[in-house]
């Protein structure tokens, strides 16, 4: 691994994070699987990158429970955001690290970061090298804005500036505006166990 982006692995286990450094989303994929137990629920955020390892599948496989909004019924998404939350586990992404290591997220709806901040005891985030910057929360926020907002605004059909022309314009950003919470995770908070698979094949945006 490079030397800049040991620098943010050894500020995340400074910081309480427990950091798995992997290659690809196999990987991860198989990490996963191996490390949640059958029985348990597990929360899913909108999370692209964990789209990308596609675990889900093999989780149900297992006997887990799994909460995620992919592909539901618009009726049945408040319950499971609901379940998401009150399950044992919760996997996620983060929009971007920093070079000191913190966790930064930008949401619209909120139940990812809500789910993270006080949610499930135990939190998984897929994490790729592509998502680190160098620098600090402006700079992690900046690349959010430029590189993953356009992208997920894309996916999701909103008509916001940055899905039409790439830019972020929040002034004439509107209703369908996304970017309603920003999120810096520095440590990991009081009683929660919280692991950063580190990997570095190119996941989600």
């Amino acid at each position: 691994m490079e030397q800049h982006l040991l620098a943010a692995v050894e500020g995340m286990r400074k910081h309480g994070f427990t950091v798995v450094p992997l290659e690809t989303a196999a990987q991860a994929r198989e990490y996963l699987v191996e490390h949640i137990p059958a029985d348990c629920g597990v929360g899913v955020g909108g999370s692209v990158s964990v789209r990308d390892i596609d675990v889900l599948p093999a989780l149900r496989q297992k006997g887990c429970k799994v909460y995620t909004s992919w592909g539901a019924k618009p009726e049945d998404v408040p319950a499971i955001r609901e379940n998401s939350r009150k399950a044992e586990i919760y996997l996620s992404s983060a929009n971007a690290v920093t070079r000191g290591g913190s966790l930064v997220f930008i949401d619209g709806n909120c139940n990812r970061v809500g789910a993270i901040l006080d949610g499930p005891n135990t939190v998984y985030f897929v994490v790729s090298h592509s998502k680190w910057v160098d620098g600090g929360i402006n700079t992690a926020i900046a690349r959010i804005k430029q590189t993953a907002c356009p992208q997920n605004a894309r996916r999701l059909g909103l008509q916001t500036p940055c899905a039409n022309t790439g830019l972020c314009k929040p002034d004439d950003c509107g209703e369908a505006c996304m970017c309603r919470a920003t999120v810096v995770l520095d440590r990991v908070p009081r009683g929660r166990e919280m692991t950063v698979l580190f990997v570095e094949e190119a996941l989600g945006y």
